[in-house]
């Protein structure tokens, strides 16, 4: 077996898998068509033999023969309606449950998953590359079974009713009109992979320029990113132009046996002597199955982009996640103090080590600062106490319990992270306020936005809470964002605080204002504020100095000051 079929036999397992009770319908769905091609055939029979008595001075009853008409036509339609209804219902279900899928196993697989990966690429591989996906639920099965069903009953019954050597003459024509599609489907197979990747690949590359758009117009680049998305478009162009030149070529050879299945009726009737009403009804049988039999052909070149597409969606689907839930989790401990104890970790592909043998201490309900020169490894600690990885070796704390022995929402729902880019999801200011707790109500909201310093910014707002807001917080400034995911952090109600960056992009009163109400927050939390801002940090402040991955420091603000040492370069 070609590695080709293989690979399209396991995407099919891997495809059914996941959407086996939604098969049943679509069944449904096959039976529907059959009968309805069928029918088809039973339609051009019975024309034909009409035609065929009136032409030879028979007489023809036309009332009978129209109502007969007219009554195959309507069932005819009504099975098509229900072969569609059937089958797209299935389809859309199981799309639906396949995005379902996408999302839930990409969740616990980023930040490793998404880190370095554009978002855009993602998303089209969790929008339109499982809409291509329909092809195989909607518009496979049906049509590959009545391919085969249909033409052997319509030839059975001609060989068997009229003449078995018209069936034989057709029978070959039609097989190989069936064929023909899967001859070519080596470099229908590596077209549609390839065609595929070209698309990802313009994801990617608009995903970027949307994104960056300010950058691209900054560094006056747009003429080499479009010059370059021109080349990426060339290039699908070409790889969908070589596809299409083997498809018609497909075709081609389907339309040639079709015509010459007729001639040859012809010939062999001819030959043998065959009534003209025998010649005749072979002829409407063989125009009849030329729908069902290029059904395959029809759906050929769609199933291999189906394919395409749904190896791109498994590799999400089935990459197993960098961290995981232990297989007993214990509770997380009742603190909220942090420790590292002989902590490296090294991202994966990654030559030295973003954190080398450190262990530290953060206490509960202090406000520590971790600072350093970028590249010292203060994001990564912060990876590290939410479990965006573990580490490859040491352990880490939280309220003195390891964090590996945890459930991941057990953890999370303690320990909240606020990034210097945040984003926030589409929707009102409330939804995004409540993302990690739907139903906390409005005086959780408004505690929050008032600790942020937002409220009185909220309450002049026209629709206030249900104000709408877009993906990346576009319509507020960038201090406004930072401020707003701070105070969705707060709504959570966590114990541990990280603040990677995130109060970087507000003015000093501001932020003046922000620190003094946190700090003030009823029960205490304990925060770890990154920053490279050390000039900023006051004498009685605990820190952490981390310099190429180790620990460089650690001790009173005013104490580093006065030793001298790397801290004092970071001012």
């Amino acid at each position: 077996m070609s590695s080709r079929a293989s690979g399209r036999i396991a995407l099919t397992r891997w495809l059914v898998g996941h959407t086996r009770n939604l098969l049943p319908p679509l069944w449904g769905s096959v039976i529907a068509r059959v009968l309805g091609q069928l029918l088809g055939v039973a339609l051009f029979v019975v024309a034909a033999d009409a035609l065929t008595r009136a032409a030879t001075g028979q007489t023809v009853p036309i009332l009978p023969l129209v109502a007969g008409l007219a009554g195959i036509s309507l069932v005819k339609a009504l099975l098509r309606y229900l072969e569609h209804y059937a089958g797209h219902w299935v389809a859309f279900t199981a799309l639906q449950r396949l995005r379902e899928l996408f999302v839930d196993r990409l969740v616990p697989q980023a930040p490793a998953a998404t880190q370095g990966r554009a978002g855009a690429e993602l998303t089209e591989r969790g929008t339109r590359d499982i809409d291509r996906i329909e092809v195989f639920f909607a518009h496979t099965l049906p049509p590959a079974v009545a391919a085969v069903v249909v033409p052997a009953v319509a030839l059975v019954w001609l060989g068997v009713g009229v003449d078995a050597r018209l069936a034989l003459v057709l029978a070959p024509f039609i097989l190989g009109v069936l064929v023909a599609p899967f001859a070519a489907g080596h470099a229908t197979w590596r077209a549609a992979r390839r065609v595929a990747a070209r698309r990802g690949q313009i994801a990617a590359h608009l995903g970027d320029d949307v994104q960056g758009i300010r950058e691209v117009l900054a560094f006056d680049a747009s003429s080499r990113r479009l010059a370059e998305i021109d080349q990426l478009d060339r290039t699908l162009r070409d790889t969908r132009s070589r596809a299409g030149v083997g498809e018609g070529a497909r075709r081609g050879v389907s339309v040639v046996l079709q015509g010459v299945s007729l001639v040859a009726v012809l010939a062999v009737a001819a030959a043998s002597g065959l009534p003209v009403s025998h010649t005749v009804t072979a002829l409407a049988v063989g125009v009849a199955l030329w729908g069902p039999a290029r059904g395959v052909d029809d759906f050929v070149s769609g199933l291999d982009a189906a394919f395409a597409a749904t190896a791109r969606v498994r590799q999400i689907v089935d990459a197993a996640p960098v961290v995981g839930d232990p297989p007993d989790p214990v509770p997380l401990g009742t603190g909220s103090a942090i420790s590292l104890s002989d902590v490296t970790f090294s991202y994966p592909d990654s030559g030295e080590p973003a954190l080398a043998d450190v262990s530290l201490e953060i206490a509960e309900h202090a406000w520590t600062y971790v600072v350093g020169v970028s590249g010292s490894g203060k994001s990564t600690l912060a990876g590290l106490v939410l479990r965006g990885w573990d580490p490859g070796s040491g352990v880490v704390r939280v309220g003195g319990t390891d964090i590996r022995t945890v459930a991941l929402d057990a953890l999370r729902s303690r320990v909240a992270l606020v990034s210097q880019r945040p984003t926030l999801l589409s929707g009102t200011l409330a939804d995004n306020l409540r993302l990690a707790d739907p139903d906390a109500d409005k005086a959780r909201l408004h505690a929050a936005l008032e600790t942020v310093g937002l409220d009185d910014w909220v309450a002049s707002l026209p629709k206030g809470l249900e104000t709408p807001v877009t993906e990346r917080g576009l319509g507020v400034s960038g201090g406004q964002l930072q401020r707003l995911a701070l105070a969705r952090a707060l709504v959570a109600d966590p114990g541990v605080l990280i603040l990677d960056e995130a109060l970087s992009q507000l003015d000093a009163d501001t932020a003046v204002l922000v620190r003094t109400r946190l700090a003030a927050r009823a029960g205490g939390l304990t925060i770890v504020e990154i920053t490279h801002r050390a000039d900023l940090i006051g004498d009685e402040a605990p820190v952490v100095v981390l310099d190429a991955g180790r620990l460089a420091q650690s001790g009173r603000a005013g104490d580093l000051r006065a030793a001298e040492g790397p801290f004092t370069r970071l001012e």
